[in-house]
């Protein structure tokens, strides 16, 4: 009754394993040797108890395990890739490729009119407002790039954290008698640090008690009995963080959980993205400069450079020359008067095939395609592993989780055999009391 109470106040513990005592038959005395009718009778001691056992089912564990490192690495891939996808804001008003087009309408107007100074500083304004816009993804990813090494640093010190009580759990639980209720509560602490654990990093986990318990990441322990092999971060050659085992700095193996996602997304996915970026502004900042270098500006001298030559997305900016000198835009081909052709010729860089047949707003809209691929591929990733987990979840509790119906059941079952055993003492002792007292009395 005190296990079946200890469960039923852990009802709503997703952690917690019901709990059982193992009942066995008592041991049987040597036989009697007297005759009787039936021939020699052992007599037994009656029940006894055993070790109050955990119910669970280490194979379902074992898949529950992998499922949740399956789920933390999408998930936290999906939510990266949506922040992403809300940084690029496309499509909106206020996305690159609005200010892409207002750049390339500009350039038309100021074909159109090449002698109006009002819309040849719309035109510089224009210009800024891309560089900046430009500037800004650039920094976005970049940012994001920071926020994943600040999430290494985070996530490996969980993983020294939660290995250093998972030793120190293991040297309790070796020093506990095995079956008593206080080594089960332990027990059940250090499965639900593991599970913590397996949402981090592709761990595996192995054997049961105090030095046969043993968790590996990347072919290497982890944890074994009390013992505790740290991680540590360092700084790699590209400025990031490496996690490395700090026994001997070499690189750590992993394949899984968030740890994997970020490792994923900082130096494949997220630079992957920003390449695209920085050519396609440097593409826009040579092909405009090369056909500016040919106009004429309103003076009639040979136009400069529209933009700052060797730049990135990172730094693209007007050239210096220029700003503030909306008279300096080589608008004409000729000098002349009302010579706008240069001018429409810039207009119509945006129609000039780069690579691959695309232009540079193509180029763009494919990096935006890319981005918002990717997203729904992790989001739709993300929510069938969940299936997976929710199903390995359900098995588990269905194994391990407490019903309040099965106790109840029990509760009224261990109260029934209580009765029935305090109905039996009742009756022997009636037959007792009547064989004692009618002894020896007959045919009196």
């Amino acid at each position: 009754m005190d296990i079946l109470g200890y469960n039923i106040a852990h009802a709503n513990d997703p952690t917690y394993k019901r709990q059982r005592l193992v009942v066995v038959e008592g041991t049987v005395p040597a036989q009697s040797q007297e005759a009787s009718p039936l021939g020699a009778s052992p007599f037994g001691t009656g029940v006894a108890t055993g070790d109050v056992e955990r119910i669970r089912d280490t194979l379902i564990e074992n898949r529950l395990r992998t499922a949740t490192q399956s789920t933390s690495n999408w998930q936290y891939k999906s939510q990266a890739m949506k922040q992403l996808e809300s940084t690029i804001g496309e499509p909106s008003d206020s996305g690159l490729q609005t200010y892409l087009d207002n750049f390339w309408a500009s350039w038309q107007k100021v074909a159109t009119s090449p002698e109006s100074q009002p819309i040849r500083s719309a035109l510089l304004e224009d210009a800024g407002a891309l560089c900046q816009r430009i500037q800004y993804e650039h920094s976005q990813m970049n940012s994001m790039i920071d926020d994943l090494n600040l999430s290494v640093v985070d996530r490996v010190n969980k993983v020294n954290l939660m290995g250093e009580e998972l030793a120190r759990l293991n040297n309790e639980i070796g020093a506990l008698e095995s079956g008593q209720v206080a080594v089960n509560d332990l027990e059940n602490r250090r499965d639900a640090l593991v599970t913590e654990l397996s949402k981090l990093a592709s761990i595996s986990q192995h054997g049961e008690g105090k030095g046969g318990f043993v968790i590996s990441l990347g072919g290497r322990v982890l944890v074994q009995g009390s013992k505790f092999n740290p991680l540590k971060c360092d700084i790699d050659t590209g400025g990031n963080r490496a996690i490395r085992w700090e026994s001997d700095g070499q690189d750590v193996l992993n394949s899984g959980g968030e740890l994997k996602a970020i490792v994923d997304l900082r130096d494949e996915t997220i630079p992957s993205y920003l390449s695209q970026l920085d050519f396609i502004a440097s593409t826009l900042v040579d092909r405009v400069n090369a056909v500016h270098r040919t106009g004429k500006t309103m003076a009639g001298a040979d136009g400069g450079d529209f933009f700052k030559t060797g730049t990135t997305a990172g730094n693209i900016s007007l050239d210096d020359g220029i700003i503030n000198h909306p008279e300096l835009i080589a608008a004409s081909s000729s000098g002349a008067i009302g010579d706008g052709d240069t001018a429409r010729a810039l207009s119509a860089v945006k129609d000039v095939p780069i690579t691959n047949g695309l232009t540079i707003n193509q180029l763009y809209r494919a990096l935006v395609g890319d981005i918002g691929g990717a997203a729904a591929i992790a989001d739709r990733q993300a929510t069938t592993h969940q299936l997976s987990l929710d199903q390995f979840t359900t098995q588990q509790q269905s194994i391990s989780g407490v019903s309040l119906d099965e106790e109840m059941t029990n509760m009224v079952k261990f109260q029934q055999a209580y009765n029935a055993s305090a109905r039996m003492i009742t009756v022997m002792d009636e037959m007792l009391g009547v064989l004692i007292a009618q002894t020896g009395s007959v045919g009196r």
